[in-house]
């Protein structure tokens, strides 16, 4: 009996129980994945967005900071209007083209051009099983873009509302920590700090360092003649996402299209831009805009996404890596990225 009261009165043992009952909740909630999901991630963005140019506006004219959320989504609104109304249909048509380019590849086609021996090696790859494959796995996906398009709405309003009345969720917040509740409620927020300080900000850098190589994609191709650059560009930054895989993925479809308008030598070129792309990623946008480093090994990375894929599907690859993070976090586990400079010897004093 007094093992029990022992157990009840120990902090251990209720951080384990909390952490239990978050994760039994969760996976409860496994078929809202998406929608709980994209509300963080808009929920997040926003609210760093708004407390940015509150700070820089309240400095120069006096507004409130409602006054200022109310202008961001609206602004996003419009800007998603746009999109829909002049863009949407440019990247389907693009996205369509390029589907069509790699279906109809044949690697037969160009045996006379490619020396035998590199055919030989090319042909065994089985480039038509992997096409089968990722057309099987777009039209399964294919039924449930609508659904998604209606998380993306409810997620994007469930933001707004949730960032509008922040401080009331706060105050919220406070009489829960007076309740009988409160130590169960103290954990949930000590977790939601650093799901704050890891998750996001893991998938919010992930997010910008996937643009800026999609951009700088985009003018690459665009130089060395590709055509539906905005569609290549789209599926750049979607398949960015993916920590150390996407770039592999992405490959794929470009050196097809590559070899299919001028052969080995554009194939070459394409090589040449993704290493000078990942240089950049990993010695300047890494470094500058991680403020926390995931440096963590390449099999761990690939384990991470494999589970993630398994339980959560195409969102475990997605945030897989930034929820580990997190878990690492929460568990004080610090990975070390590099050696400790050694301590200088004081000189002895004669």
């Amino acid at each position: 009996m007094n093992f029990f009261k022992e157990l009840a009165k120990s902090e251990g043992a209720k951080k384990f129980l909390a952490i239990v009952v978050l994760i039994l909740f969760l996976f409860s909630l496994k078929s809202m994945f998406n929608l709980l999901l994209l509300t963080f991630i808009f929920t997040f963005l926003f609210s760093s967005l708004q407390n940015l140019i509150y700070t820089k506006v309240s400095k120069v004219l006096p507004i409130k900071k409602s006054l200022v959320t109310i202008l961001i989504y609206l602004s996003a609104l419009g800007g998603l209007v746009l999109a829909i109304v002049k863009y949407i249909p440019i990247l389907g048509k693009q996205l369509m083209a390029i589907g069509t380019q790699i279906s109809n590849f044949k690697i037969e086609d160009y045996a006379d051009k490619i020396d035998p021996r590199l055919f030989g090696i090319v042909k065994g790859i089985k480039v038509d099983e992997y096409v089968a494959k990722g057309t099987k796995a777009f039209m399964e996906y294919a039924p449930h873009i609508g659904e998604f398009s209606l998380n993306i709405m409810i997620a994007f309003l469930l933001s707004f509302f949730f960032i509008l009345e922040k401080d009331k969720i706060a105050k919220f917040g406070e009489s829960i920590e007076k309740s009988k509740i409160a130590w169960m409620y103290k954990y949930y927020k000590q977790f939601g700090m650093s799901f704050l300080n890891s998750f996001g900000k893991v998938l919010n850098v992930q997010i910008l360092i996937s643009f800026i190589n999609a951009v700088l994609s985009i003018i690459m191709l665009a130089f060395l003649g590709f055509s539906q650059v905005i569609g290549l560009g789209f599926m750049i930054f979607i398949l960015g996402l993916i920590p150390v895989a996407g770039v592999v993925i992405s490959f794929i479809p470009i050196s097809i299209i590559a070899f299919t308008i001028g052969g080995i030598m554009k194939v070459l070129l394409v090589v040449v831009m993704i290493v000078i792309l990942h240089a950049l990623e990993s010695y300047i946008l890494n470094p500058k805009l991680m403020s926390m480093k995931t440096e963590l090994p390449i099999f761990f990375t690939f384990v991470i996404l494999v589970v993630g894929e398994h339980t959560f599907g195409i969102w475990g690859l997605l945030v897989g890596l930034p929820m580990f993070m997190f878990f690492l976090d929460i568990s004080d586990i610090t990975p070390e990225h590099e050696e400790k400079p050694k301590k200088k010897k004081k000189e002895a004093s004669q």
